[in-house]
């Protein structure tokens, strides 16, 4: 559970991640215009830089773990975003202080310097060199493992480590789910409503013609499409029994619900779903569904893939949860989940569940610093972070602090 004030930089950390899984996985890199606007919102505006740090452990053989650190630096160059650097470390000690890691394969201003097994004169000839070369300002290098053929990289395997730390960086990052905190608004959906029948009123059918046909054609579908799940038709069945799931889950929070109906168009090989909530003789688009509802089944996917092993980052897991629900679930992840849960909230309840474990409590000051929470005999976390005593939060706050602002007349 991570804990700070608002603008502490809470939502940055999650973020951060969602950013460094992309761009690992992506093919596209940021090359995509919508993700590259979303990193060029979310960097630094007067350093114009960007740095993401990750320490994983993973493990090459069943009792030796190895930790590895990834790092990678994004910067705003000529007003577009590139990776200025990319770097994985091994650690060599039996800590992860700084000192022991040593750097194993290292990328600058979109070239690759060195893979550390890989001789220098014969490092451009490595199938890593020739797929990532003039990729890498726009690419991550673990990317670009998608272009090397399946057997170059089995061949390789044997003696060329170079390939053994990109893969597992790419299963780590596999393992990765990230939700991101979105603003609850009817804004899109009334306004697209509202585009979709002035379209239908100005451009009748009268006022179709062969050359504008197509073009209205794919506005109205996009239009009427909008908040859909898009689902390949073979993939059509496993999105069923998803929704299957789906719906007994939220039964637990709304017992009142008979099932959710899949309204599907079908465009080419693709579904576009949208999920029909029934309640009786009712029907209600999710649209219209409450806030909370709403954010159960927007983290659903992500808690199932938590409990059944995989890492997941949640930003402002509690909003719009009942105190109630959202404990039952921190004391579900605590006791029986296979996964880890990272997430952010205001809520206090999780410190009181989440105190006897080791660095489960997490605590980030508005100067970024960090204080991970270990247990200190019969002294309460809840206790001293409500009354600032938490190393770097301070809340230098008192009730009657808010009476010049909000006492008196408006």
């Amino acid at each position: 559970a991570i804990y700070g004030p608002n603008g502490s930089g809470k939502s940055g950390i999650i973020t951060a991640m969602y950013i460094y899984k992309r761009i690992i996985e992506d093919k596209a890199g940021i090359t995509d215009g919508y993700f590259s606007k979303f990193i060029y919102s979310s960097i630094n505006q007067s350093l114009k830089k960007m740095n993401i740090e990750v320490i994983f452990s993973c493990k090459l053989n069943k009792k030796i773990p190895t930790n590895l650190k990834h790092i990678i630096e994004l910067v705003i160059k000529e007003e577009e975003i590139c990776i200025s650097k990319e770097e994985i470390l091994i650690n060599t000690g039996r800590t992860i202080k700084e000192n022991n890691f040593e750097s194993y394969i290292k990328v600058e201003n979109g070239k690759l310097l060195y893979i550390n097994d890989v001789d220098s004169n014969s490092l451009k000839e490595n199938p890593i060199y020739i797929a990532s070369f003039n990729l890498l300002e726009k690419n991550s290098i673990v990317s670009c493992l998608s272009k090397i053929p399946n057997n170059v990289i089995n061949d390789y395997l044997g003696n060329k480590y170079g390939f053994v730390y990109l893969l597992m960086v790419a299963y780590f990052s596999r393992e990765v789910v990230v939700e991101l905190n979105k603003e609850d608004t009817h804004m899109s959906y009334i306004s697209n409503k509202l585009m979709l029948e002035r379209l239908v009123k100005e451009n009748g059918k009268t006022q179709i013609n062969d050359e504008n046909k197509d073009s209205y054609i794919d506005k109205v579908f996009y239009l009427s499409t909008q908040n859909s799940d898009i689902v390949k038709v073979e993939d059509y069945d496993s999105y069923s029994e998803y929704i299957s799931g789906l719906t007994k889950f939220i039964k637990i929070f709304k017992p009142s619900l008979d099932e959710i109906v899949i309204d599907k168009k079908i465009n080419a090989n693709e579904y576009y779903c949208k999920k029909i909530f029934k309640y009786g003789e009712m029907e209600v688009d999710l649209e219209f569904e409450s806030t909370g509802i709403k954010k159960i089944i927007r983290i659903y996917s992500a808690l199932k893939s938590c409990a059944n092993g995989k890492i997941t980052f949640i930003d402002e897991m509690d909003a719009n949860l009942h105190d109630v629900y959202f404990t039952k679930l921190i004391e579900f992840f605590k006791n029986d989940a296979y996964g880890q849960l990272c997430f952010t909230t205001h809520n206090l309840k999780p410190i009181e569940i989440l105190k006897d474990n080791k660095h489960a409590l997490v605590f980030l000051s508005n100067d970024s610093r960090i204080y991970s929470w270990t247990k200190d005999g019969n002294k309460s976390p809840m206790t001293k972070y409500i009354n600032g005593l938490i190393p770097y939060s301070p809340f230098l706050v008192e009730s009657f602090d808010f009476d010049v602002l909000l006492d008196g007349g408006i």
